[in-house]
């Protein structure tokens, strides 16, 4: 019989046979695992200590590239550096001053930058850290010679100097950096030291010279109107280069600062007032220690105008000025010291003197601005405050009482004008005097108002010429003069006013002692005596008295005249003067004489006594006066 599979024991054997299969599958399986087992062990022992190289490798692989990326920072620096180099060795003027700047800028921000990180590269540093310095010296040498060049030539500006400069402190402004004021302190410092060496240079012209006094002072020779000059011409320039540069203004102080303090206060002010350390040094040189004060006080209204300030040059001008206003007391006491030694009261030696006195006071008063700072310090007649005292005031002056506001005596115009008008009082005063003291013999009381009269004509006419005497002088001052004038006239117009006092004393006495007995009806006639008309009958007495009287006139109406004739006038001005007053004087007097007489019957004679008829008498004053 056909052999019958049971199918759960054919599963079964399948099953063993799959298992067997299994089995050995197994054991291979872990035979292999032992194997990978061993070789595991054996390559974990050899791989440890090529991990480590692959990590030591893989560090210092990081480290290589680390270190090519820093070469080729640095050969990129480098090449950086050199394009700086290749400008900055260049002379600024060359590459131009904006891009040589900016590029010693970019420099330094550079080097601030590689510093920490190039430590190892020295010799780059150190080369650019040179290139740096070099180029720093090398800019601030090209500074330097734009700030030094001269104010004319930076104003100018041909070769764009003052744009450069401009550039430059618009940098350091902008930058923001301590060189903005180091370059500020650079800048003062070389405009100041220009301005200093240009003034020193003009320094020993204003310093004065011994002279010879016999020659006068040339005003305008003294060098400090030139130092004032150049000094005001080139703060105006520096002022300018500021403006232009967009400086602050305030630098201009510290600029001038010591061409003001050490060379103008302390050589300049300081030897010129040792100079005049005398009274006698001040009248000596009277004219340049004026035009000295005048400078000074011109200077100082200088730098109020630009707002400058210094008060060491206030104060130096004020202590000088204080100095210097003794002057007006100096004067009074060298004329009255003049006329103490003098004895020439000729026609010659009288002229000469006041020639030199008023030529003196003429060129004192074109410097009418400066005295009057000078006399503002004096109350009036505080001039005249001198010892010995002035010897003029106790004879005469021409002080006009109560002239003037009380409160413009302080009036430095007012107290200047009082001055000039002492002066001539004392210069004409003393010639008064010494007249009627040297001349020997003594000449007569109207020989010496002759002399008076015709210097103070000539006192006056200088006066008139000179504008600044005479505007100082002003309204006041010419009535004194007049006043002056007046009481000469009166001393030369004694002869004159003697012959005319003859008439009217005369005539007067004539009228009123024989009033009385003249005095009587005659019954319906005239009376026989007038007081205005010509005269009837006289008596004897009244003749004898009319004849005496022409007589005593003649003689000395004749000896006036002679006197007159033997006077020179070469003026024809000063002529007429005399002659129209002459004239005022006598013809008026004469006519009421020939009219009350000259045709009574007080003599048989008239030619002897009646001498002139008017016109005959006017006519020979005309011909002879």
């Amino acid at each position: 019989m056909p052999y019958k599979v049971d199918v759960d024991e054919a599963d079964i054997a399948v099953l063993n046979q799959n298992l067997i299969k299994s089995k050995e599958l197994f054991s291979t399986i872990g035979k292999s695992l032992t194997k990978i087992a061993d070789k595991s062990m054996r390559a974990s022992s050899t791989i440890k200590p090529v991990l480590a190289d692959v990590n030591k490798l893989t560090k210092n692989k990081a480290e290589v590239e680390k270190g090519l990326s820093l070469l080729q920072e640095v050969s990129e620096t480098a090449a950086t550096i050199n394009e700086y180099e290749n400008i900055l060795n260049n002379p600024v003027d060359v590459v131009g001053i904006a891009k040589y700047v900016n590029t010693l800028a970019q420099s330094k921000v550079l080097y601030k930058e590689i510093k920490s990180k190039f430590k190892r590269f020295k010799g780059i540093l150190i080369n650019f850290e040179t290139l740096i310095d070099k180029s720093d010296l090398k800019a601030q040498g090209y500074f330097q010679k734009l700030i030094s060049l001269d104010s004319n030539v930076l104003l100018q500006n041909k070769a764009n100097q003052i744009t450069e400069l401009k550039f430059i402190f618009k940098h350091f402004q902008e930058t923001g950096t301590d060189g903005d004021d180091y370059i500020n302190k650079l800048y003062i410092k070389a405009r100041g030291n220009l301005l200093l060496q240009t003034m020193k240079s003009l320094e020993p012209d204003v310093q004065p010279k011994n002279r010879n006094q016999n020659i006068p002072y040339e005003k305008g020779s003294n060098g400090i109107i030139k130092f004032n000059h150049v000094l005001m011409a080139k703060i105006d320039d520096e002022i300018k280069i500021l403006n232009q540069t967009q400086l602050p203004l305030s630098m201009i102080e510290p600029i001038v600062y010591e061409t003001l303090v050490d060379l103008y206060c302390g050589k300049i002010i300081g030897g010129i007032s040792r100079y005049f350390d005398s009274p006698q040094a001040m009248i000596d040189n009277i004219i340049l220690l004026l035009e000295i004060v005048d400078n000074l006080l011109k200077f100082q209204s200088y730098i109020e105008t630009i707002e400058l300030e210094s008060k060491e040059y206030n104060a130096s001008v004020r202590n000088f000025i204080t100095k210097s206003s003794a002057i007006f007391r100096e004067f009074i006491r060298f004329i009255e010291n003049k006329f103490q030694s003098f004895e020439k009261y000729t026609d010659i030696g009288v002229p000469e003197i006041i020639v030199d006195l008023m030529s003196k006071v003429r060129k004192i008063s074109e410097f009418q601005s400066c005295l009057s700072i000078l006399i503002s310090s004096y109350n009036l007649g505080d001039w005249l405050i001198i010892s010995p005292p002035a010897k003029f005031i106790n004879v005469y002056t021409s002080v006009i009482p109560n002239s003037g506001n009380p409160a413009d005596q302080k009036n430095p115009e007012f107290l200047l004008s009082s001055f000039y008008s002492d002066v001539i009082d004392s210069i004409m005063i003393n010639i008064e005097i010494g007249l009627k003291t040297y001349p020997d013999p003594p000449l007569k009381k109207s020989t010496q108002g002759f002399i008076l009269i015709k210097n103070i004509t000539m006192v006056e006419s200088i006066v008139t010429r000179s504008k600044e005497l005479f505007s100082s002088m002003g309204h006041l001052g010419v009535e004194r003069l007049n006043k002056l004038k007046n009481r000469f006239l009166k001393h030369f117009l004694e002869d004159w006013n003697h012959a005319s006092f003859i008439i009217i004393s005369d005539m007067t006495t004539i009228a009123t002692q024989n009033a009385a007995s003249h005095h009587h009806s005659q019954g319906g006639g005239g009376s026989s005596v007038g007081t205005g008309g010509t005269v009837g009958n006289l008596s004897s007495k009244e003749r004898e008295q009319v004849k005496e009287l022409f007589k005593r006139f003649n003689e000395s109406f004749e000896e006036a005249l002679r006197n007159y004739e033997n006077y020179s006038i070469s003026d024809q001005n000063l002529r007429n003067y005399l002659s129209n007053e002459i004239k005022k004087l006598i013809i008026n007097a004469y006519y009421k004489l020939y009219d009350k007489y000259a045709n009574s019957d007080f003599t048989k004679n008239k030619s002897k006594y009646v001498k002139y008829d008017k016109n005959q008498f006017e006519k020979l004053l005309n011909e002879k006066l």
